[in-house]
């Protein structure tokens, strides 16, 4: 049904990304911080509720629709320890007016993630824990996020293609994200478009 693709590193964009604190579209970015790959663990799932509620709380105005995606969401994938959350609501630039409340959460924002969604990143004793992708509801980036997560919940050797796969890059490019993440984001790609 779905074919692997495998990808060399002339389809990765090598450039680096800065280290240190800097600032991104008024945005403070966090140091690069290496976070590895680790073997499934149900307390993601415990994790992703806990969080969720506060969520919710956070963004009660806006009546968000909350789903926990990206690798932590697939039972028995292994994956960075950061727990992706989407949180869908009707007018996303409206979660402007939240950011302090957010900071208060221990959230910051980043201009934007590599999938194209609004991206707070939670940060706890220097590692990130959690990012929450602010989405239009319904939207193309929520669709295709809760897409590419069922998909790899209901085929697990897609599931186990797409942790190769990072793990592949992660080796080859320890410190450069952003070679990490085209190669994913040709995977995920691939996958959405196929299952629709």
């Amino acid at each position: 049904m779905y074919a692997m693709i495998e990808l060399t590193e002339a389809d990765v964009d090598i450039a680096s990304r800065p280290s240190g604190g800097a600032v991104l579209g008024g945005c403070h970015r966090e140091p690069v911080t290496e976070v590895g790959i680790l073997a499934y663990q149900a307390a993601w799932d415990a994790g992703f509720r806990a969080e969720a509620e506060s969520l919710e709380r956070v963004f009660a105005s806006l009546v968000p629709h909350i789903e926990h995606v990206g690798t932590t969401a697939i039972p028995g994938s292994a994956a960075r320890p950061i727990i992706d959350i989407a949180v869908g609501i009707t007018k996303p630039t409206a979660e402007r007016s939240l950011q302090e409340t957010l900071r208060g959460y221990g959230y910051r924002a980043r201009a934007e993630s590599d999938f194209g969604t609004r991206l707070y990143v939670r940060w706890q004793r220097g590692l990130p824990t959690h990012h929450v992708h602010v989405v239009e509801y319904l939207g193309k980036q929520w669709q295709q996020m809760l897409r590419f997560r069922d998909v790899l919940r209901i085929d697990t050797r897609l599931a186990r293609e797409y942790e190769w796969l990072r793990r592949r890059f992660a080796g080859l490019h320890p410190a450069n994200r952003i070679a990490c993440a085209r190669a994913k984001a040709t995977f995920i790609t691939s996958i959405v478009n196929q299952a629709r």
